[in-house]
């Protein structure tokens, strides 16, 4: 299959490539070698960093800007997109946007995810009830309470509740929250399926937002005494759900407000067709920044790999580092490569993908 085409779908190298910037890298390494070989390119976020430039590119929708509260407390321009379909606009959001590091000077406990809840209420001024959002890539940990209180709900009276006050809220007052909620449509897509609790949960990516190992319990103990009110409020169970561990809870909340929560790189994969074109392929590339025991949990590296599994095609991972967690999803690429130092990580994942095709497999 000397002359089948390659297939470049990469998730983001966190912090360094979105994932369109990482596909456009691997095409370069591809060109060096094969630079009239056939190929389909697929950026595969999976509803963190760079979900909301890959919809919006895919769906051909109108680029927009609001400025809302970020994690951090302040004001900021996000910016987002309006799809025309044919039942209505739809906006496109990427909660990173908002939700998202770098949150300079603010500590972990006084983050919120309330400019969330503004930008929705900004919308539904506008008449669009129906949203698509990618939830990942969070600075914040509050299980979404600060968005539902922007919407409406109430912390014992508290309008901006922030993860440092939880533990101590003795009720939770939904009536209040904006009655043309009932009236929206959901797609949230998720870049992870943990639950909300537990050390298997949010918890799970806590350290990576700043929050000190020791504190991990209580934190999780106050996020656990909130959703339980949440729970109650609508009488059904909700931390469990797949997912709902997203972004720091947000899943949670969206599952509260009725949402169904949806793993966003299969999601993204099947809008691009991605399953007909590996298909059709002689081997598939993707990658992210760091292959680890995340990589298991639906990142978009994993649907890769089960994707090319099912068509019996080789899947190539290019990681910017290989942990030692890694071990359990590893098998299931034919290769996995780290990347070697260069100029910079785009030059770096090109490099890789040259190193690869050189060895002349495919």
């Amino acid at each position: 299959m000397a002359s089948a085409p390659l297939v470049i779908a990469p998730n983001a190298f966190k912090g360094t490539l979105s994932a369109t910037a990482a596909a456009a890298a691997m095409v370069r390494g591809l060109e060096r070698v094969h630079p009239d070989r056939p190929r389909f390119v697929c950026p595969l976020p999976d509803g963190g960093d760079g979900t909301l430039e890959v919809l919006a590119a895919r769906l051909n929708a109108t680029p927009q800007q609001t400025v809302v509260t970020t994690a951090d407390g302040m004001p900021r321009a996000i910016p987002f997109a309006l799809w025309e379909a044919r039942r209505g606009p739809v906006a496109l959001i990427e909660s990173a946007a908002v939700t998202g590091l770098p949150v300079a000077g603010a500590e972990a406990s006084m983050r919120t995810t309330r400019g969330l809840g503004e930008w929705i209420t900004q919308l539904l001024d506008r008449g669009v009830r129906r949203f698509c959002v990618g939830l990942g890539g969070s600075a914040t940990w509050d299980a979404g309470t600060g968005m539902l209180a922007a919407l409406g709900a109430r912390f014992d009276g508290n309008g901006d509740p922030r993860p440092a006050h939880l533990a101590a809220v003795r009720r939770v007052c939904v009536s209040a929250l904006d009655p043309r909620l009932k009236d929206c449509r959901w797609t949230i897509l998720v870049d992870v399926n943990n639950p909300l609790l537990g050390a298997d949960g949010a918890a799970l990516y806590a350290r990576q937002k700043g929050v000190d190992a020791a504190a991990l319990p209580a934190w999780d103990a106050a996020i656990a005494h909130v959703a339980g009110q949440l729970e109650q409020s609508v009488r059904r169970g909700l931390v469990s759900s797949p997912g709902a561990g997203a972004a720091g809870g947000l899943g949670f909340a969206f599952a509260f407000l009725g949402a169904r929560l949806l793993p966003g790189a299969p999601f993204l994969a099947r809008l691009a067709g991605l399953d007909r074109a590996i298909a059709a392929s002689a081997a598939v590339f993707t990658g992210e920044g760091a292959c680890d025991r995340q990589t298991a949990a639906g990142k978009g590296p994993r649907v890769v790999a089960d994707l090319a599994a099912r068509h019996g095609r080789p899947a190539i991972v290019i990681c910017g580092r290989i942990d030692p967690s890694f071990a359990v999803v590893q098998s299931r690429f034919s290769q996995s490569v780290a990347l070697m130092p260069a100029a910079n990580a785009a030059d770096a994942v090109a490099d890789a993908v040259e190193w690869v095709l050189r060895q002349g497999h495919f």
